[in-house]
């Protein structure tokens, strides 16, 4: 089994975060970069976008403009998120390596099995999704939000989506990440949508409500940024039988991030 590297790259803004996503995967690719599980957040705080959705149907750039909140392409599909009180994570390696498996399913339950050990750490009763739900799109709209719905192998307490995740597969290399919510912030994203109606805006919020939860909700109490990631350190660890070195990036991989992350950031 490979070495495996730990990442806490903090607060970046969402082209530079996406960016760096991207440079660990062209690294793990040409044999540069190790193996990673990554953590880091979002300053200012940013919707970001699935490669293939069309930014002007998707998101209201005007009010994200007058909110200051950045907009972002992810090198991965999956719907509309709004990152803001949540600890977002990555995974980068090569496929077919222990843990990570060789096919998309095998590696969605590898990343899984890793991040409910690492919440139940906190005292979450978190479970693996075994069958995906799917909330369809709004005719005429936005599609709706990737909190709206289940993926398999994301997970969930009592029902209720915790951590979404998205992948991608170039090569050799494998990327997952996805958002660990700490806090109900991601319901905002109901007005940041264009072409909703007040009374949508509501529903939207509401079923965002009922459909996910956050581990302040489940734990009554507020669990930080820094308590959040040694927790899923931690599940990694012992979900996966290794030891994650404590890491920085490395040069190459902070230039290559530069130059890549004007390819990330929306006009707004």
């Amino acid at each position: 089994m490979p070495h495996w590297r730990f990442l806490n790259t903090g607060m970046r803004d969402g082209a530079a975060n996406m960016a760096v996503d991207e440079a660990l995967l062209a690294g793990v690719n040409d044999g540069t970069s190790p193996p990673t599980v990554r953590v880091f957040g979002w300053i200012p705080h940013t919707v970001s976008i699935g490669y293939s959705q069309d930014p002007g149907s998707e998101i209201d750039l005007a009010a994200c403009r007058g909110a200051g909140i950045g907009v972002v392409r992810r090198p991965t599909g999956g719907r509309a998120v709004f990152h803001a009180d949540e600890l977002t994570y990555s995974v980068v390696g090569p496929s077919g390596v222990p843990p990570l498996g060789s096919s998309i399913m095998e590696t969605y339950r590898a990343i899984g099995e890793a991040l409910v050990d690492g919440v139940r750490a906190l005292g979450v009763d978190a479970q693996l999704e075994e069958v995906g739900t799917d909330a369809g799109a709004r005719r005429g709209g936005p599609s709706p939000p990737c909190f709206v719905s289940s993926g398999r192998f994301e997970v969930v307490v009592s029902g209720r989506k915790l951590v979404g995740s998205a992948q991608r597969r170039v090569g050799r290399g494998v990327l997952q990440h996805g958002s660990l919510l700490l806090g109900p912030r991601h319901e905002d994203l109901a007005s940041l949508l264009p072409g909703l109606t007040a009374g949508e805006r509501t529903a939207l919020r509401r079923a965002l409500s009922a459909k996910t939860t956050t581990l302040c909700t489940v734990l009554g109490r507020t669990v930080g940024f820094d308590e959040a990631a040694r927790a899923i350190r931690g599940g990694f660890e012992r979900a996966w039988g290794i030891a994650l070195a404590e890491g920085v990036l490395s040069d190459s991989e902070e230039g290559t991030a530069a130059r890549l992350a004007s390819g990330y950031a929306i006009e707004r």
